[in-house]
């Protein structure tokens, strides 16, 4: 097999099979929110329609809790095993646990799927490490670190439009469907099904095609991955082979021609200075331990200042962000008030908006956050940079939530008027999701003391968010349901916001003065001594040199 070039400092072909792994994930979560209000219902399990919502409530939270109590105990184990056996269990444990939704025959055993899913699943921490050890370059970051959330708005667009398409399959497509079936007992198995397809795939393409990121483990036996170069030399062969050159014509390196150069890849000189034979001597000398010689590393303190800061940034995004969607949801479906808002402390109100309504807009969330991740993204954060990004959003992020509930007083008889503020105000939260998520995860990566240690810090930055994710719905509507009551919608709505202030004066402690990673100052202090072509102990493969490195007397480093 040919040597693999070097990864370069923006890997496109890594990031799109990347990125692959990650659009499964948006497809399989967000394809249940068009029928769980209808599973629900469909499984008796509740007095009235107002316990639905709380069953539905629960099964965002069984899935967040879940994950929460397994983030770190994933993220620890990508940082000793290696980050991409962990990814692909993650892609297969949610394809298996979305197979037993659907077969659920009851909401108990719904949620304990949900929940499995949860457990079985610690992918967000991880990927963001894999994106930081394929783009350490902070020059790169802000466009690797769009890449994820951009699939993510477009897996929230697929999966949507799957779940509710593919839900109760008898009654939609009695023609292709009939009852007394499989489909017919259990109406919610079709969406799950396809969705199991699609995680079984990510993990394939997982396996043939990712990379090992992890800095000690890149070298590491991968069948899988050898698959994939079989794989991708094959079809090159088919597609990009001259077709007028045939077997018999094609140049050998045992029949050279005028153009053959006079050095094969076998024949790479040394450098000046370095006698082949010294050379063969060190190489022979230093490879039979099969190992790298280093000093004893000392303990690396993950939680510094700096990455304690980032982390709580990133739960207080969580709690208020997710908070918003479930508010405005409810705010903007709830009848309209019968009596004239006058107070602006003390009022209630909605717009009666109806679910084909609220799916359009909600449509128009997710299209919007892809073109924005996209295309302007990027350069916006070149322009004015991670940090001040970070701390403009944080900062200003509160006022959506302290004036979005005034939308009451817009008069309901004017249509165009109320759906612009409507847009502008979806536009402005939406905008503002797409920049907090990518920087916060940009100034983390930077802040880590070493890559060494990345996996298990995003992973408990993971769990802390997951936890956030199952309190905030929870909390956010008891306020509101209290605030109704008594006359005071503002009541989550401004809890929120505080929220989100609380995050904006955190803000101003997090700095982009992080502590330089330690595999890269190694890497630095490292001199190349000798630089060897023909190794005595084993058949070397064309164009493949033995590089021996010192990082200091006595401390040899070998690599091929």
């Amino acid at each position: 097999m040919a040597p693999r070039a070097a990864r370069p400092d923006f890997p496109v072909h890594q990031l799109i099979v990347l990125s692959i792994c990650r659009l499964v994930e948006p497809i399989a979560f967000t394809s249940i929110y068009p029928y769980i209000y209808y599973m629900v219902a469909h499984f008796h399990v509740t007095k009235n329609d107002a316990e639905i919502a709380m069953w539905t409530g629960g099964s965002i939270a069984a899935f967040a809790f879940a994950e929460m109590c397994t983030g770190m105990l994933w993220g620890g184990l990508s940082d000793k095993i290696g980050r991409k056996p962990v990814l692909v269990g993650g892609l297969l444990g949610t394809g298996f646990s979305m197979l037993l939704f659907g077969l659920a025959p009851s909401m108990p055993l719904a949620l304990c799927a949900r929940a499995l899913g949860g457990l079985l699943n610690g992918n967000v921490g991880v990927i963001q490490t894999t994106v930081a050890e394929l783009v350490p370059k902070r020059e790169y970051q802000p466009r690797a670190f769009s890449i994820m959330p951009f699939v993510w708005s477009l897996g929230s667009i697929i999966g949507p439009t799957l779940g509710g398409m593919l839900a109760e399959p008898v009654t939609h497509y009695p023609e292709h469907f009939s009852k007394g079936g499989l489909f017919d007992k259990f109406p919610y198995l079709l969406p799950n099904l396809v969705c199991t397809t699609v995680c079984f795939v990510g993990a394939i393409n997982g396996i043939l095609f990712l990379d090992e990121t992890h800095p000690e483990l890149i070298d590491k036996p991968d069948r899988g991955r050898d698959v994939g170069f079989w794989i991708q030399d094959t079809l090159s062969a088919i597609f990009w082979r001259n077709p007028a050159v045939k077997n018999n014509d094609d140049p050998s390196p045992d029949h050279p021609t005028e153009t053959s150069p006079l050095l094969g890849p076998e024949s790479s000189p040394t450098p000046p200075g370095t006698p082949p034979s010294s050379s063969s001597t060190l190489a022979a000398d230093s490879r039979p331990s099969s190992s790298t010689s280093k000093k004893p590393q000392e303990p690396i303190n993950a939680w510094t200042p700096q990455v304690l800061h980032n982390v709580l940034a990133y739960a207080i995004i969580a709690f208020h962000s997710i908070t918003y969607d479930q508010l405005l949801s409810v705010f903007l479906q709830s009848p309209a008030s019968s009596t004239r808002l006058r107070s602006p402390l003390v009022f209630t109100g909605g717009f009666g908006l109806d679910t084909q309504t609220m799916g359009v807009l909600f449509s128009y969330q997710g299209i919007l956050s892809t073109f924005f991740q996209f295309l302007i993204f990027t350069p916006f954060v070149h322009f004015f940079g991670v940090l001040r990004t970070f701390r403009f959003v944080a900062i200003t992020y509160p006022f959506i939530y302290f004036l979005t509930p005034y939308m009451a007083f817009l008069p309901h008889n004017n249509d165009g008027l109320l759906f612009t503020v409507i847009y502008v105000v979806l536009s402005f939260k939406t905008i503002y999701g797409c920049l907090i998520y990518p920087v916060n995860s940009i100034l983390l990566t930077n802040a880590a003391p070493s890559l060494l240690v990345l996996g298990s810090i995003n992973g408990a930055a993971g769990s802390v968010a997951s936890c956030m994710r199952a309190i905030a719905p929870i909390a956010s509507g008891w306020l509101y349901s209290k605030g109704v009551e008594n006359g005071v919608m503002i009541l989550s709505w401004w809890a929120v916001g505080l929220v989100a202030a609380v995050g904006g004066v955190q803000a101003l402690w997090i700095t982009e003065e992080g502590v330089e990673l330690k595999d890269e100052e190694e890497a630095g202090r490292a001199k190349v001594v000798a630089v060897v072509a023909e190794d005595a102990l084993r058949n070397m493969e064309p164009g493949e040199l033995v590089v021996v490195e010192s990082s200091g007397p006595g401390d040899l480093h070998v690599r091929v």
